[in-house]
């Protein structure tokens, strides 16, 4: 688990604590940063709950975000930035 008081969601980010985006639908997500350089990442990434219920934060090209690094702890609408064709 995640401690909040070392590193918190940033603000205009919404905890997965405390709510997860509608299915499937793409968003920015971020997660703690394995690089020293950095606390977070940033990422597109949809949450697909029906698909992988074990997994269900995926990247946008469905693989798991776990596979690429640590788990999500925040999100935020993207709607203006991403547009699917």
């Amino acid at each position: 688990m995640i401690d909040a008081t070392l590193h918190p969601v940033p603000s205009g980010f919404i905890s997965v604590l405390a709510a997860v985006p509608r299915e499937n639908q793409p968003v920015l997500a971020i997660r703690l940063s394995g690089y020293t350089c950095s606390i977070f990442e940033l990422l597109t990434a949809r949450y697909m709950p029906t698909y992988r219920p074990r997994s269900p934060w995926r990247d946008i090209s469905n693989d798991a975000v776990g596979d690429s690094g640590s788990d999500i702890i925040g999100w935020r609408e993207a709607a203006d930035w991403i547009r699917p064709n």
